[in-house]
């Protein structure tokens, strides 16, 4: 089929699916009619296109079209999965009353949802459901014609993203063993911004096309200074008439921003509260009511970044900066979606999240409308980070195939089917005898492994099937009645303790060795607020390389700020190359720590950085090597890998050769003309 068609060629070629979609449009949007014949023509296909462009019917529609006789029949034909759970219910609701009277089946899976009794013709899942079926009823894979992955860059180079393409294999080893002969499915990544479309399209997809159609909407930002939340009062107050949506950097500062807003608002608006850890029916409830509100604020973290259906936000409102553009741009993108351009205000915490802010705004602008037809971005020649498969993952999906075995066992050639070619079949029999080694594993009939006790503990509390979220054997805060897991927390609370969650009261009513339960206490005067794990976000050197430029600082520059005895170095090399860096220099002798993503101190004058070779870099690297891990995000069981192993993943997420050829263009300047604005950029 000619991939260039006009919109009346391609409206010819869906009959069954332009009423249900495109009718009422009476067209197609630009990326519809570019990625509609790829998808018809049964081609693996990546379809990048701008927030609110018609992607996900670019999609479905086609897939319905092709496959429109075999979905009317029982079994699954359709697996769509998605990021979050709230966005697998938004696009149910999206979808079920346009296929309503099709008889096609649609359904979702869950953590909040269970699956009906009937396998749907298509099912809307998340990557950790998808693992759960596969170990519980993988013969619903069998038949099997198409994957859509949503939202791939929310995915890509993370956990979730490895764990993904350990379970397509899996899926397409299943639909072949009771078919040799079948084609293996079809799969459709879809994404709003791709920094390596060609990368993304390798790991995921089978020599897939790529559709791009660039475009956005022009962004309005407000940056206002936040001293207290005095600020996001007053602001929120000249806004009486507007429906706002406030993001918070952490599930805590949602609580108390909420209990600020109810106190303070001088205007009445509902104040709702929602995050990831919230239950299920009470986020829904927060979604539905605040829809339905005239007036009302809603203060969430990153779980509303996504395009779950909230009705119209007027206003979006950004207390203190996201990590990264990806963040930045799902943020500010909820608002305002039926102008022609994007509002937000912005509101610094500090100086350093001002110029944070500037950046994100430039890399925004520069990224929105222009991308290459290289398939590069104008920021790509700054990424640090480079990809690399986790093999952390290899742990969590090990203990996943030996739920899935009948034998309740696994083999290293079940391992080796699944794992990319950049993983050595003798890192994979290492791993395993490291899990035998850890108690996790123990050996069973001859070439096969079963679960030893430490294994077949999280096997009954069912905590296989992730890779983010706390370590193993964490504590874990639980619904008191139903046993759902609402927290992973630092630390545990004794009975009869009330906490603040979810903006109401919760009493510890029990506690037993890895967790505790809670249940709702009306009335109750809460005595502290439920403290969650803390993780910290890692800024990307883009950003800061990016603030640095602000300061006509070229890449590779690093300004120095005497302060006796010594200096503060402004690297802007982000988080993960500022610690590495502040670690070579401890290795070389020198007293020094990093400050922040911009900079870092040393006790000493410091002309010029001293000479190193590769070896220096690698044992800095593996001095300070729990911190990398954790800034990078190497996974939930990356600590029960081999130590090296997991060295050697941290290092390949480092880009250590890269780092050195910065490091050693490096020039030190002193430029009193700066001092002031770098003064701005320290820590108060």
């Amino acid at each position: 089929m000619s991939k260039n068609l006009s919109q009346q060629e391609v409206k010819e070629c869906i009959p069954h699916t332009w009423p249900l979609f495109f009718a009422r449009h009476g067209r197609f949007t630009p990326i519809q009619q570019q990625a509609i014949p790829f998808i018809l023509d049964s081609r693996d296909t990546l379809v990048i296109a701008a927030t609110a462009s018609g992607k996900t019917e670019a999609v479905i529609a086609p897939l319905l079209e092709r496959l429109w006789p075999r979905l009317k029949q029982p079994g699954l034909s359709i697996l769509y999965i998605c990021p979050t759970r709230a966005l697998v219910r938004d696009l149910y609701e999206r979808l079920w009353p346009i296929l309503d009277d099709t008889d096609i089946a649609i359904g979702m899976k869950t953590g909040d949802v269970a699956l009906a009794r009937q396998m749907p013709a298509i099912l809307l899942t998340t990557p950790e459901s998808t693992d759960s079926l596969l170990t519980r009823i993988p013969k619903s894979f069998i038949g099997l014609q198409a994957i859509i992955l949503d939202e791939i860059h929310l995915f890509d180079n993370t956990p979730r993203g490895d764990h993904l393409r350990c379970l397509l294999p899996r899926i397409e080893r299943i639909c072949q063993y009771a078919n040799p002969e079948a084609k293996p499915a079809q799969r459709v990544a879809l994404s709003a911004t791709v920094l390596d479309p060609a990368g993304v399209a390798a790991r995921y997809l089978h020599d897939g096309a790529i559709v791009h159609v660039p475009g956005g909407r022009k962004i309005e930002a407000e940056i206002r200074p936040l001293y207290d939340l005095a600020e996001l009062v007053d602001a929120l107050g000249k806004r009486p008439s507007f429906k706002s949506l406030v993001f918070c950097n952490s599930r805590i500062e949602v609580e108390e921003t909420a209990v600020a807003l109810r106190q303070q608002l001088p205007h009445h608006a509902d104040i709702f509260v929602h995050y990831s850890n919230l239950d299920a029916a009470l986020r829904r409830d927060v979604e539905d009511r605040f829809a339905a509100a005239a007036t009302a604020v809603c203060v969430c973290t990153s779980t509303l970044e996504l395009g779950v259906d909230i009705g119209s936000v007027d206003d979006v409102v950004l207390l203190g900066a996201p990590p990264d553009l990806n963040s930045f741009m799902q943020r500010i993108g909820r608002g305002s979606r039926r102008t022609a351009q994007t509002q937000a205000l912005c509101m610094p915490k500090s100086p350093g999240e001002w110029a944070r802010f500037e950046a994100l705004l430039t890399l925004a602008r520069e990224t929105g409308d222009r991308r290459l037809e290289t398939n590069q971005s104008p920021i790509s020649s700054l990424q640090s980070q480079t990809y690399g498969f986790r093999p952390s993952v290899l742990i969590q999906q090990t203990f996943s195939l030996i739920r899935q075995s009948p034998t309740g066992s696994v083999r290293l050639a079940d391992l080796r089917r699944i794992a990319p070619p950049e993983v050595t079949s003798d890192d994979i029999r290492r791993i395993v005898s490291q899990l035998v080694f850890a108690g996790y594993l123990q050996s069973g009939r001859m070439g096969e492994w079963k679960p030893d006790e430490k294994l077949q503990e999280l096997l009954d509390q069912h905590e296989i099937y992730t890779n983010i979220g706390a370590d193993v054997m964490g504590i874990t805060a639980v619904n008191a009645h139903t046993g759902r897991t609402i927290a992973h927390t630092d630390r545990s609370y004794p009975p009869g303790t009330v906490l603040l969650f979810g903006g109401q009261p919760m009493k510890v009513a029990w506690v037993e060795k890895y967790k505790f339960g809670l249940t709702p206490a009306p009335g109750a005067v809460a005595g502290d607020i439920l403290r969650f794990r803390k993780t910290y976000a890692a800024i990307p050197f883009v950003v800061t390389q990016t603030v640095g430029q602000t300061l006509n600082l070229e890449p590779g520059q690093i300004a120095a700020l005497p302060q006796e005895p010594g200096l503060f170095l402004f690297h802007f090399w982000g988080t993960v190359w500022g610690e590495l860096l502040t670690a070579v220099l401890v290795a070389q002798g020198f007293s020094a720590e990093s400050v922040n993503e911009y900079c870092l101190y040393v006790r000493s004058p410091l002309p010029q950085l001293p000479r190193i070779d590769e070896n220096v870099v690698k044992k800095a690297a593996r001095d300070i090597i729990v911190t990398l891990s954790n800034r990078l995000g190497m996974g939930r069981f990356h600590r029960l890998l081999p130590a090296d192993i997991a060295r050697r993943a941290v290092f390949n997420q480092l880009n250590l050769e890269r780092f050195r050829q910065l490091y050693d263009t490096a020039q030190i300047t002193f430029d009193g003309r700066l001092y002031e604005q770098l003064h701005q950029l320290l820590p108060d």
